[in-house]
């Protein structure tokens, strides 16, 4: 007995050999999932995240429930919208028709789709490396990533993305090649999760184009012509649908932009302003990012020689790439093109959009470590212990310490002073019971969650005749004045408003600090900026 389970053991470390006791093989999935229900338990926030996004992903899902289409819900003619892709919000609105709008529903779903990521990976390591220590080391990484676990207990499209990401990159290497593609269970998977990630991000794209240019470098003309013409068919409503109701992507402005949250500074508009731009984003999201993203227990503003350590980190993460032989031309254009991305997006955004990427980047960077350390012992002629990838559990220990910042964010009972009072300024537009009102704000999406009623922005501009027209052309009844932060709010609202008193009532305020509802008298500021001669 005992000399069995010491060949268990050994093959427990090996995975090169087969184990038919099934206590071994599930140990180490049963572990990941153990260590992240016991993590998630933990960090688990019943709160609203205060991002703003996640409001806009839940008041797209209700819509869609309550039979108005993809269209926000913010004023009586429900405008139909495509500034995100439709497919969190359709995923929200699954499980609203099934558990009604319990937002700790909606949470633990996202949770759930992080965990079998998780597993998903493990499977994927194991398919790559042939080596099971390696894949729960890595797994075990992920599990215990503070920035992802955040993620996975609120509500945006990251983790979703994430999971469909993962669960593409399993099927493209579980295809077998001795049976035709068109017969093989795992090319349709391909093709359907890959478009799940597009209609989840649409950065997607970069994962669609990493799989065409994989099986076109191999020869796979029909494979990837198959591939190409079904990612275009199944992604053709959604473009249709957005040329019939006139709706134009946002992506490009988005991109030519100086400054995205200054939008009276115009496009980039030299070659040099946009390289600049670029090299910017370099540092902040792909050098600096990429490390924070992996090892979160680095603050890349707080870290000495971040940028050689992120350097480092780049350099070792495409080695680790393109050691995985077969599939480096998948992993490397789906890195580089993610890079691309980056590159010429706005400003400012530092690791936001890197985080879905940690799996991947944890696979090259690390696996591409040990791959490495495997090779030179092999030209010493000497084996690499089973136990070596274990040497990396240190760093899940390193990972774990961010877990407590987040467990005592979870246990704040309230928002913070600003959000309470703002939350409570909607609370008090609900009760007029009138759900005509038109309220102008800042986050209307945050709002009109908590108000149910129709909201608006306000102006981006310091011409205080621009904002109050803009207040006039949308029929405002209402204006909130917070401080939440937001740097529009004191550029051009505050401004406009303290130069134009005459035309606002206060009728509802909160101290520490201060927040006021404003009653915008409409007709008195007609006649102030001569708005009907104006028009003409």
């Amino acid at each position: 007995m005992i000399k069995r389970f010491s060949k268990d053991i050994d093959i427990f470390f090996n995975s090169s050999k087969e184990n038919k006791n099934i206590f071994f093989n599930l140990f180490q999935p049963f572990l990941l999932v153990f260590v992240f229900v016991l993590t998630y338990i933990y960090i688990y926030d019943s709160k609203l995240d205060l991002n703003g996004d996640n409001f806009e992903y839940i008041n797209l899902a209700k819509s869609l429930i309550q039979g108005k289409g993809y269209a926000l819900p913010y004023s009586n003619d429900f405008p139909p919208s495509n500034w995100f892709p439709p497919g969190y919000s359709s995923i929200l609105a699954g499980i609203m028709l099934i558990m009604g709008t319990s937002i700790s529903a909606l949470k633990i779903m996202n949770g759930l789709l992080f965990l079998a990521g998780i597993l998903i990976m493990y499977r994927l390591i194991i398919t790559l490396y042939n080596n099971k220590a390696l894949a729960f080391t890595l797994a075990l990484l992920v599990t215990l990533n503070c920035g992802l676990l955040r993620f996975s207990t609120i509500i945006m499209s990251e983790i979703p993305y994430l999971f469909f990401s993962l669960l593409t990159f399993y099927y493209v290497i579980k295809l077998n090649e001795e049976i035709p593609f068109y017969k093989s269970k795992y090319f349709y998977g391909v093709l359907l999760s890959s478009v799940a990630t597009y209609y989840l991000r649409n950065i997607g794209i970069v994962l669609v184009a990493a799989i065409a240019m994989q099986w076109l470098l191999e020869k796979k003309w029909k494979q990837a012509g198959v591939y190409i013409i079904g990612f275009v068919l199944l992604y053709l409503p959604w473009i249709i649908r957005n040329s019939m109701l006139g709706l134009k992507s946002r992506y490009v402005s988005t991109m030519m932009a100086a400054n995205a949250w200054r939008p009276e500074q115009g496009e980039l508009n030299t070659v040099g302003s946009f390289l600049d731009k670029m090299l910017t984003n370099f540092v902040d999201t792909v050098v600096k990012g990429f490390a924070e993203v992996v090892f979160p227990f680095i603050n890349p503003n707080e870290t000495p020689f971040i940028v050689l350590i992120g350097s480092v980190v780049l350099i070792l993460t495409f080695i680790g790439a393109w050691k995985l032989k077969r599939y480096r031309t998948l992993f490397l254009f789906y890195l580089l093109g993610n890079i691309a991305i980056f590159l010429v997006w706005h400003e400012g955004n530092s690791s936001r959009y890197v985080w879905p990427l940690a799996p991947f980047l944890t696979i090259c960077l690390l696996g591409g470590v040990y791959q490495v350390v495997v090779n030179l012992r092999k030209k010493q002629n000497k084996l690499a212990p089973h136990y070596l990838p274990y040497l990396l559990l240190p760093l899940a220990v390193l990972n774990a310490f961010g877990l407590k910042q987040i467990h005592a964010m979870a246990m704040e009972k309230d928002y913070e002073p600003a959000y309470r009072n703002y939350f409570d300024m909607a609370d008090y537009v609900k009760k007029l019971n009138n759900n005509q009102l038109m309220v102008a704000c800042r986050k209307p999406g945050m709002f009109h969650y908590f108000s149910d009623g129709f909201v608006t922005n306000y102006k981006d501009t310091e011409s205080d005749r621009e904002l109050i027209t803009d207040l006039i052309d949308k029929k405002v009844d209402y204006l909130v004045l917070e401080k939440l932060g937001y740097s529009s709010v004191y550029r051009y609202l505050r401004p406009a408003v303290e130069k134009n008193q005459d035309l606002f009532q206060v009728v509802y305020f909160k101290e520490n600090p201060n927040t006021f509802l404003l009653k915008f008298d409409i007709e008195k500021a007609k006649i102030k900026f001569n708005y009907g001669l104006s028009r003409h």
